[in-house]
């Protein structure tokens, strides 16, 4: 089943996109969840005056303006108060606010006793007021203007500025609202009006870019997104971007460079935001799950539905790239890596046991789309490529997979007697571990042929021998340089990972699938076995009818 969406809507959401009338369907869920939230949260303060006066009045507004109402109920940080308030009721001013707000886009009269314990005081939507005497204070509307009356003074407002991207589009620039602190990163205070300005300029011309080059895209953001809420820049001073199943409708990011990054940052965020409300509506998977998948872009095991999201945002990084293939080896290669590094997920999810019948559909119509997107590249790009995609994966085994001891044990006693590898044994676990967000080495062979491919050189203050002869296209030398590594350090992980892609290059392809697949294991068996050629016990750990 596919919920409020028919088969077609559904099918183009699973593509990549989705029509106008299944983003509809999207936006009309998510006001609905929050019409339900901000009800059951009302509940939850019982007879709490202010907010029995807040619902009156909001209920005012609806009579005599739903579309005003609507407009403040699709404000995103308004479900993680919800949410926040049914399990432990605080903050009630909060939707009194909500009300206040709502009641003055509809034009009523009003006056309202609201809290503003810290001196400042938001109605979300249209601005805060700052730099007031902590206390109660009065908010008044009339003839279609706000007043807040200040008990010392007048009220410093601070409006809330909006980005007008495209024609009908209204974005606004959420830098006020307190329940906008929903994500891993913390946001930025209220913008100089020269940094909103850039980041007015910044999106309308990544809007304009994929108005002309994704126009699917653009019609998602013009559905879907209600606010931007800058972030403090990260210490590295890459760009950033985060959002929250607490508050789709929202994109947090740090300000980037220039538009074409923003644009990626966008798309990037759409899609999980398309995923999260197409989740409220339709369930792809069962509930929680262990965290056993790879995720190709991250070191730590992950949970079914953080696969499918991670897949989904990167298919709409991949399309991004995809249509700047042509700017040259940089993005090439962008292009080639996050296209393979997605198909790589979606094909783990393809056999995912906790997928709902829709989850699987959902999958294979983004399989179906990475399967449209085959165009050839510069072979030193795909081979680039494939290096450093296959080596995240034995990095992954190694950090992530425990095997079993008795099949450690079996396999250690058969290799001694020089008999096939035993089948039959237990399965590997995967440990859980602390979350690794990103998989971007500095050191071994993925970061040698990534600065030869980019850069022309692999840069030999910081890489090993090996790696610069894997990179140069030299694998015999770095072969024999990592097997030298690995018997003085059976703990180098750099070395392991060039062992497998130096393998396959220097045909010993079932011994570097094995070194890709089950790492653990080889590693395991070598300690018991220092001694074994390191090539031989990989491939016999992959073949259960080979004697060594």
């Amino acid at each position: 089943m596919s919920g409020p969406l028919s088969g077609a809507q559904f099918a183009g959401l699973a593509g990549g996109h989705g029509d106008p009338t299944a983003l509809d369907v999207l936006r009309g869920g998510q006001l609905g969840r929050r019409r339900l939230l901000t009800v059951a949260a009302a509940r939850a303060y019982g007879d709490d005056p202010l907010v029995r006066r807040g619902l009156e009045l909001l209920t005012r507004a609806e009579r005599a303006d739903p579309a005003a109402v609507a407009a403040v109920l699709a404000h995103p940080p308004l479900t993680g108060w919800a949410r926040a308030a049914i399990d432990r009721p605080a903050d009630a001013g909060y939707l009194a606010a909500l009300a206040a707000a709502a009641a003055s886009r509809a034009g009523l009269a009003f006056e309202l006793t609201l809290p503003c314990p810290d001196g400042t005081l938001l109605l979300p939507t249209l601005g805060g007021a700052a730099d007031l005497t902590p206390g109660p204070t009065v908010v008044s509307a009339g003839h279609g203007t706000v007043r807040i009356i200040a008990r010392d003074g007048p009220a410093r407002w601070l409006p809330a500025r909006r980005i007008a991207p495209a024609a009908g589009v209204e974005v606004t620039i959420d830098d006020q609202d307190p329940w906008r602190r929903r994500y891993h990163h913390p946001p930025a205070p209220r913008l100089a009006d020269a940094d909103a300005a850039d980041l007015s300029r910044l999106t309308a011309q990544a809007w304009r870019w994929l108005r002309v080059h994704l126009p699917a895209h653009a019609d998602g953001l013009a559905e879907l997104l209600r606010s931007l809420v800058p972030l403090r820049p990260p210490p590295s001073g890459h760009a950033v971007s985060a959002t929250s199943r607490d508050a789709l409708g929202a994109i947090a990011l740090s300000v980037p460079a220039d538009p074409k990054t923003l644009a990626l940052l966008l798309v990037h965020e759409l899609q999980h935001t398309k995923l999260g409300a197409l989740l409220d509506l339709v369930p792809l998977h069962g509930p929680g799950g262990p965290a056993r998948y790879r995720a190709p872009w991250r070191l730590d095991p992950r949970p079914v539905g953080a696969l499918v999201q991670g897949a989904y945002a990167h298919l709409g990084v991949a399309e991004v790239w995809r249509c700047r293939r042509a700017e040259g080896v940089a993005a090439a290669f962008e292009f080639a890596y996050w296209r393979e590094q997605t198909v790589r997920a979606v094909r783990q999810l393809t056999d995912a046991v906790e997928l709902t019948d829709a989850g699987r559909r959902f999958v294979a119509g983004m399989a179906g789309s990475l399967r449209g997107w085959r165009e050839p590249v510069d072979e030193r790009v795909e081979a680039a490529v494939r290096d450093i995609a296959d080596g995240g994966a034995v990095r992954w085994g190694l950090a992530n997979l425990t095997p079993h001891p008795d099949e450690v044990d079996r396999a250690v006693r058969a290799w001694r007697r020089e008999q096939p590898r035993p089948d039959g044994a237990p399965a590997p676990t995967v440990a859980p571990r602390p979350a690794a967000p990103a998989l971007a080495v500095e050191t071994g062979p993925e970061a040698a042929v990534r600065g030869r491919l980019l850069r022309g050189d692999a840069d030999p203050s910081t890489l090993d021998r090996s790696d610069r002869a894997y990179a140069e296209g030299d694998p015999v030398r770095a072969l024999d340089g990592y097997r030298r590594r690995l018997s003085g350090d059976p703990g180098d992980t750099d070395a392991w990972v060039g062992l497998a892609l130096a393998a396959r290059r220097t045909g010993h392809p079932a011994a570097a699938v094995a070194l890709a697949t089950r790492p653990d294991l080889v590693r395991a068996v070598h300690r018991a076995v220092p001694d074994a050629d390191l090539l031989a016990l990989a491939r016999w750990c992959l073949d259960t009818s080979t004697s060594p």
